[in-house]
């Protein structure tokens, strides 16, 4: 990583490093006090830090552009939710979500086997979100539908996650 340094800072940096050297020279030509120990050590930081300076002052002074990126990232983020919980709302159709909801209630309710009751079926089982034997074993019409169709786990988290999406879209 190599940085372009501005004469002031090569100048700034030449004069401290004149400043250890004498406190060195002090240190070893007559007796050492603590105060000079502490003196070495901190030139010996700002050695050290000058070259993290610049990048310091422009993260102060750039704050406003800091800003302005957190809101754009915000903005980018909020959009891709919205798109996200429309993406939800849009993988099945209302009518297929209630009966997935029935299902997983354990109490769907008397029916008849319809063609669009039997692609629901058929559609809920490839998504994975109900297991069932043989769609075509299931009788004709029955007491509850529940007894022969279980809903997963993953169909029972989307029943939650769609939802959630409705209620905040509500909100």
């Amino acid at each position: 990583m190599t940085q372009d340094y501005s004469a002031k800072w090569w100048a700034a940096f030449i004069c401290i490093i004149c400043i250890e050297a004498v406190l060195l020279i002090l240190l070893f030509s007559r007796q050492p006090t603590p105060l000079l120990f502490v003196a070495i050590i901190a030139i010996a930081f700002l050695l050290f830090f000058i070259p993290q300076l610049d990048e310091v002052i422009a993260l102060t002074f750039d704050r406003g552009k800091l800003d302005s990126k957190i809101n754009s990232i915000g903005k980018k983020i909020s959009t891709t939710k919205t798109r996200t919980d429309k993406l939800i709302l849009l993988s099945i159709p209302k009518s297929m979500f209630e009966t997935l909801k029935k299902l997983a209630a354990g109490s769907f309710g008397s029916y008849e086997m319809s063609d669009a009751l039997e692609r629901e079926l058929y559609h809920l089982k490839d998504i994975g979100y109900v297991e069932v034997g043989r769609i075509r074993d299931i009788p004709y019409k029955d007491n509850n539908l529940s007894d022969y169709v279980i809903v997963t786990d993953d169909g029972k988290q989307f029943i939650e996650l769609r939802r959630s999406v409705e209620e905040e879209s509500k909100s």
